[in-house]
């Protein structure tokens, strides 16, 4: 097993263990609303492992989950309501099921895909974390860009999925299977249904990254083909082919990370663009960030890092703001009990 999800399974089995014996304190209360313990460690222990880099310290993921809450407050403020963004939620058939238990896991995809057609999709995926910054957002916007345009040069999708894509779905070219509605972000479903089979989605942003989607087929959920497809064994397949319960701290989070995109845009998007003699001042300024004998001239190499940087900059300055604006208090005893 991954050790993302490893950590992850690992994670929901203290959540449960806290919710059922009741101990469960408030560790934090921002701008008055409480947020629990098994919350903030959720989080800690799934991003730190989704992000399988340099592990952060409970204290520095403190500091990027209250600037996150922060902006969570900011969207409440602003009267933004959204429903919840729905995790992946897949029916998929199963190696070890026999071939009445496929049928019976089909007859169960059918029922779900209703009127619908069935969809057999391929995506490329780019996680950003949901409480990742403007600027990171942007540099990984500047990445699937990138492969946009190598995918409308000729390259081919499978060979970039294997290669690039953060989905679980790259080791198999990105090919994510027969799947219904209601089974897929919202945001993705939106794309991928939009798609006749042979097209490509244009780059679009998720809670969960960046996403590319292409067709491979769409078929009514009775076609033969997604019939022999729920019968065929398949190694990497899940064990379970029910639907599994939404899990509800996983779905606050994809809620609150569309909110935090949506007042973000609001605040930060709509600001007007730093003209080049902005850029190059603040280029001369931080220069020594990007090389220390660096001259006027050099700008154009590194104009969109500057202007990345800017970007950030901005948004350090808005949360500074709510953070004088908003309240935050942190029971730190109770910080000290997550590891």
């Amino acid at each position: 097993m991954k050790r993302w999800l490893l950590t992850w399974v690992c994670c929901l089995s203290a959540v449960a263990f806290y919710a059922q014996s009741g101990d469960d304190p408030v560790l934090m209360t921002v701008n008055g609303m409480p947020v629990l313990r098994s919350e903030f460690a959720s989080s800690y222990h799934r991003n730190v492992a989704i992000i399988d880099a340099e592990p952060l310290s409970v204290n520095d993921f403190l500091d990027r989950f209250i600037d996150y809450k922060l902006k969570v407050a900011a969207a409440v403020d602003a009267g933004y309501e959204l429903l919840p963004t729905k995790p992946t939620l897949a029916i998929r058939p199963s190696a070890t099921l026999n071939t009445a238990e496929a049928e019976a896991c089909y007859r169960m995809a059918c029922t779900a895909a209703g009127n619908s057609d069935m969809i057999n999709p391929m995506q490329i995926l780019l996680r950003v974390d949901t409480r990742a910054s403007a600027a990171e957002v942007a540099r990984v916007k500047l990445r699937i860009d990138s492969i946009a345009l190598a995918l409308k040069g000729g390259a081919v999708f499978p060979d970039l999925a294997r290669r690039l894509s953060d989905d679980p779905s790259a080791s198999d070219g990105g090919d994510m299977g027969w799947i219904g509605p209601n089974q897929l972000l919202a945001e993705v479903e939106r794309a991928a249904y939009a798609l006749q089979a042979g097209e490509v989605s244009e780059p679009f942003l998720s809670p969960a990254g960046w996403h590319i989607v292409a067709m491979i087929d769409r078929q009514p959920a009775t076609s033969e083909v997604v019939h022999q497809w729920f019968l065929t064994p398949r190694a990497t397949s899940p064990s379970a082919c029910a639907t599994p319960a939404v899990d509800e701290l996983l779905a606050r989070e994809y809620h609150e990370g569309a909110l935090v995109a949506q007042v973000t845009q609001t605040t930060l998007g709509n600001l007007p663009e730093p003209d080049e003699k902005t850029l190059v001042r603040y280029f001369k300024k931080n220069k020594k960030r990007y090389g220390k004998k660096l001259k006027k001239r050099d700008f154009p190499t590194y104009r969109e890092l500057v202007l990345a940087d800017f970007q950030q900059q901005r948004e350090r300055e808005w949360v500074e703001g709510l953070r004088r604006q908003y309240k935050v208090k942190v029971n730190k005893s109770i910080l000290k009990t997550i590891e």
